[in-house]
């Protein structure tokens, strides 16, 4: 119970609401009086909702698909804590729970709020994928496919976040298929994957950069090793210019460690030379961390 009584703690968490409420405003303002779908897991709450309401005729006086989603989490929130750290737990419970307030206090719009379907589908998903993305990159998660994608990621680094809910999508847009018209199928599949492609831009961690520094001190190997606890090759090389020796260094890193490897680095060797790119795909042994 340490993490909760940290400072850190809770300015993270501070963020971390406001992306859960960039979350879920584009769904009761544009998607929701759209008769949308979210690939998510969110989807699967909202078909819950439509067949008890449309279907089971109970009366709702306000939006059930938080209630809902926050039940089908709870046996996810049972892997977050064994296998993505306590931390993470906590605040996934604490974020879920916020999210199912905002959807349950914020009105659902008798009309969406962006009356073209098309451009309701862009800006839904780039503010609730940036919303998302938030979420994530300051360690927490709105559960559902947030779990199970973080959970992917940690054992396969090539996985993201993103391609988690497009397979989820996939299930949730063939229900829709059965369940309603075509085209509520096609602008809801628009509205994910522009929501996922906003996630992934947003949370860095899905961002894998290669590193080269071209440096005279040896101990950027240590930097590289010990702080933040990635491989790295070594080469011995010589200035085209000068024909002194110099270290050449090469690494993997997330676009978070970035900023801790070049001040890390200019700590030791201010005149040292770093080129950065991002990679698209690492096979290996690469570990994506949390």
């Amino acid at each position: 119970m340490n993490e909760l009584k940290s400072k850190d703690f809770w300015k993270d968490q501070l963020i971390i609401t406001i992306g859960v409420f960039l979350y879920v405003v584009p769904y009761n303002l544009i998607t929701t009086p759209m008769h949308l779908y979210s690939g998510y897991l969110t989807g699967i709450a909202q078909i819950a909702r439509t067949l008890l309401s449309d279907y089971a005729h109970i009366k709702m006086t306000f939006d059930w698909t938080g209630i809902i989603l926050y039940l089908i989490n709870i046996p996810l929130f049972v892997l977050a804590f064994k296998t993505l750290g306590r931390t993470f737990f906590y605040k996934t419970i604490i974020n879920v729970t916020v999210m199912t307030i905002f959807f349950s206090i914020i009105p659902v719009s008798a009309e969406p709020l962006v009356s073209d379907p098309m451009a309701g589908c862009l800006v839904a998903g780039v503010v609730s994928g940036f919303g998302g993305g938030i979420i994530l990159r300051y360690g927490g998660s709105c559960g559902g496919m947030d779990i199970v994608g973080m959970y992917a990621t940690k054992k396969n680094p090539n996985f993201s976040v993103g391609k988690i809910t497009m397979m989820m999508a996939a299930v949730i847009f063939t229900i829709c298929a059965f369940l309603y018209n075509i085209e509520t199928v096609i602008f809801s599949a628009i509205f994910t994957i522009i929501c996922s492609l906003a996630l992934d831009k947003t949370h860095f961690q899905n961002i894998k950069m290669s590193a080269t520094i071209f440096t005279k001190n040896i101990d950027v190997g240590p930097i590289i090793t010990h702080d933040l606890g990635r491989g790295a090759n070594t080469w011995r090389g010589e200035g085209t210019y000068t024909h002194q020796d110099t270290y050449v260094f090469m690494t993997i890193i997330s676009k978070y460690e970035m900023g801790q490897l070049k001040r890390k680095v200019r700590e030791i060797d201010p005149k040292a030379f770093i080129v950065f790119q991002q990679v698209t795909e690492v096979s290996g042994n690469y570990e994506s961390r949390l």
